[in-house]
């Protein structure tokens, strides 16, 4: 069937496209011309010039042995869908699987525009590898690692097609290689909370596999784009060396179309042979770090990194696994790192829970609760409004802890004046003893009322409630949280005016007010006494 196959392939060649053939070596789509691979399984042997319309339809596998394949930016790869007219449906395979050396890819797909050429599917079954080479490549389905690595060079690879694709058969000898320098990039479309976690298999050459994932907890789906190099410095690209205080690795992240907005939790993988002597000392104490205006920053928590699993196969040993939160840090191009914290105990031990809400028009209330406490010398409350790039210290406040160290319930508060109309972000800066800083996790406070009046009464109360809504707020929910942030009711509102409500637990409480499009229109403070 095979040989069949490739004799049809060759008398087409010779008599559809005879003229084209003399001009061009090799296996050539001209403009204008179409060739259709309708099924079974079929081999070129030649390089490929793609100028029209070359099929792959959803039941055939094309072998490619040639040495180069290249797609004009006019040019389609088509498929079974619209009568193999154009790229709509889901496409064959096309395996690279060259056994005389590495094979080049020039895709001819535009990023920027989307459009050109995409391949449907695309199996690297080359030992020798396959390289990118003069444009953007597309896969629209799924990219399979059988054998070798993909080289990006200075060249970008677009995964997925309103979505983030797939990318399968990945590990430590087989994946994407962005370059020592970083100039390749990996691109996967339209990463949505629904996804889960999507996998980068990047690293930056032969035997440095240091893939990243991410997970998207934002609402909005965003292309995301990742490349990692080696080396890491204490101003990003200058300065000193850092890499015995880290794994010498800087990995970029971006978001396309919605820049730091969201929160995206992130997963970092690094080889232990790339550990610098005062990292591999405490990596106990490792941490993901991001590149800010101040520098290197220092995040929580900082534990043992895990085994690799960023993998698609078994979980790799020599390889170690850090992740963190962030929120509406990440831009257009973000840079990344891991480094080691000396084992400070207050950054290790401390347990804080904080919350804030709005008292009035003017005026934010933020409190927190430890236990333990361990170490810490101060808090500093901050504040990012929604406006601004930035947290700015408002206000900080000494610890209660004896001597430092507390295992009981210490709980703090202050008032911010605030009478900003859009959301705040609060969060508190830890500062021990002996200067360490960590973070707080951040909580929200919905603007200043307007054109509305949120109800609560009476308060305090023994038991039993109301809330009240006047005005023209659009209130879907009515939730209350305990002191610890944890939500222990949600009440849907169903436009209703007055919501009768009730609490038997003893205790402060909050009760939000929430829209329906998620935001925190206003906060009050609940105190029922259980007389």
């Amino acid at each position: 069937m095979t040989t069949h196959r490739h004799i049809v392939l060759l008398l087409l060649l010779l008599t559809g496209f005879e003229a084209a053939r003399s001009q061009q070596s090799g296996f050539y789509v001209p403009k204008k011309g179409k060739i259709y691979f309708a099924g079974d399984t079929a081999t070129i042997f030649s390089n490929v010039t793609n100028q029209g319309k070359l099929g792959i339809d959803k039941k055939a596998v094309v072998n490619f042995k040639g040495k180069k394949w290249q797609n004009d930016p006019d040019a389609l790869i088509t498929d079974e869908g619209n009568k193999g007219e154009d790229a709509s449906g889901a496409g064959g395979l096309i395996r690279f699987n060259s056994n005389s050396g590495r094979q080049q890819i020039d895709g001819g797909y535009n990023a920027v525009t989307r459009t050109g050429a995409a391949f449907a599917h695309l199996d690297i079954q080359n030992a020798a590898g396959v390289e990118l080479t003069g444009s953007t490549t597309k896969v629209r389905h799924s990219l399979h690692f059988t054998a070798g690595l993909l080289h990006l060079q200075d060249n970008t690879l677009v995964i997925g097609d309103g979505n983030s694709g797939t990318i399968t058969g990945y590990d430590s000898i087989r994946y994407i290689v962005t370059g020592s320098t970083g100039t390749g990039l990996l691109v996967r479309e339209n990463i949505r909370s629904r996804d889960n976690w999507v996998i980068f298999p990047i690293g930056t050459g032969v035997n440095a596999f240091t893939p990243l994932a991410i997970r998207n907890k934002s609402a909005q789906g965003d292309d995301y784009h990742a490349r990692v190099s080696d080396g890491v410095k204490k101003d990003l690209f200058t300065g000193d060396d850092l890499k015995e205080e880290g794994v010498n690795k800087t990995w970029e992240l971006g978001k396309r179309h919605h820049p730091n907005t969201g929160e995206t939790e992130i997963a970092l993988q690094h080889l232990t042979a790339d550990e610098g002597s005062v990292f591999g000392t405490n990596r106990r104490y490792s941490y993901i770090s991001q590149y800010t205006r101040a520098g290197w920053d220092t995040s929580y928590p900082q534990v043992f990194p895990v085994t690799g699993n960023l993998t698609s196969g078994a979980a790799l040993v020599n390889s170690g696994v850090n992740t963190r939160t962030l929120n509406s840090t990440i831009g257009t191009s973000s840079y990344f790192t891991k480094l080691s914290g000396k084992g400070d105990t207050a950054l290790q031990y401390t347990r804080v829970w904080l919350n804030a809400y709005r008292m009035n028009y003017s005026k934010v209330n933020v409190y927190w609760t430890t236990k333990p406490e361990v170490n810490i010398k101060y808090f500093v409350v901050q504040r990012r409004l929604s406006n601004e790039a930035n947290f700015s210290n408002r206000d900080s406040l000494p610890s209660q802890a004896v001597n430092g160290y507390s295992n009981t319930y210490l709980n703090y508060a202050m008032d911010d004046a605030n009478n900003y109309s859009g959301i705040s972000y609060y969060r508190l800066r830890l500062v021990d003893y002996s200067g360490a800083v960590s973070y707080s996790n951040i909580v929200a406070v919905g603007g200043k009322p307007g054109g509305f009046q949120l109800l609560l009464w009476p308060n305090p109360t023994a038991r039993h409630f109301y809330v009240g809504i006047n005005g023209s707020a659009a209130v879907k929910y009515v939730v209350i949280w305990n002191v610890t942030g944890q939500m222990i009711h949600r009440e849907l509102v169903n436009e209703r005016r007055i919501i009768p409500m009730h609490l038997y637990l003893p205790g402060n409480y909050l009760v939000g007010f929430i829209s329906h499009s998620g935001q925190v229109l206003e906060t009050k403070k609940l105190v029922v006494t259980g007389d």
